[in-house]
């Protein structure tokens, strides 16, 4: 569909930092084919107000608050929710691990938050025209484009259920393995979860010696390599 001034592209806006909240809007609003719906500073609130507002496009931020819903169950839920609502995540959690699960996971596109501020309104046309926004950058980095993450859509996320749900694995280690495929850090879970960091780590590296890897990187390439089983 063409945007227009007379039918624009309606926007919500979900991020937990009042002052990137406002910089959206302010970016967002100066495109006359634009019109921001909503703005959201919790799950809650965002999920409460979809029940009512009509939207297009949601611009989602990926790492809200310890409190919060971690953000690959937030999109699953929203997407499952609203099947043909277009998801753009934007996140500081920019790591090619991250950004294949949310594609897979049903996101349209990946905008990260070292970017251009003016590089957000070509992720949200290109995304608001069926297309998958990915940085030139990150699509390099993730080895192929970011429509063949779409296409395998499914796959690795299944290879990553598979992973987690080993059975040497302790539901502890379960939990902290999934938060650092979501690309946070040591102090990110030990906040979520109300545990100390050594606690955390001590966790993270028992699955480690478990699962025989050494960093996030291989134990993402290990949830590839198990996608078809």
């Amino acid at each position: 569909m063409k945007w227009s001034v007379m039918s624009p592209l309606r926007i919500a806006v979900l991020d937990d930092h009042s002052l990137i909240l406002l910089a959206l809007e302010l970016r967002l609003s100066r495109e006359a084919d634009f019109k921001v719906v909503g703005l959201y500073s919790n799950s809650l609130e965002l999920l409460e107000a979809l029940q009512v507002i009509e939207a297009d496009l949601l611009v989602l931020d990926y790492m809200l608050s310890a409190s919060e819903l971690d953000g690959l169950n937030l999109l699953r839920m929203i997407r499952r929710r609203y099947p043909d609502l277009l998801i753009l995540i934007s996140s500081s959690a920019e790591k090619p691990s991250v950004v294949n699960l949310t594609l897979n996971a049903g996101a349209n596109g990946f905008f990260g938050k070292s970017e251009e501020v003016d590089k957000l309104v070509e992720a949200v046309r290109k995304v608001s025209n069926g297309e998958t926004y990915v940085s030139p950058l990150m699509a390099y980095e993730m080895g192929r484009g970011p429509n063949a993450a779409r296409e395998g859509r499914g796959d690795e996320a299944a290879g990553v259920e598979v992973l987690l749900n080993d059975p040497v694995l302790s539901p502890k280690e379960q939990e902290v393995l999934r938060c650092c495929l979501e690309g946070m850090s040591v102090s990110q879970i030990a906040r979520k979860f109300s545990r100390s960091m050594k606690t955390i780590s001590g966790q993270k590296q028992a699955a480690f010696r478990k699962l025989g890897v050494r960093t996030d990187t291989e134990l993402f390439k290990l949830g590839q390599s198990l996608r078809h089983l």
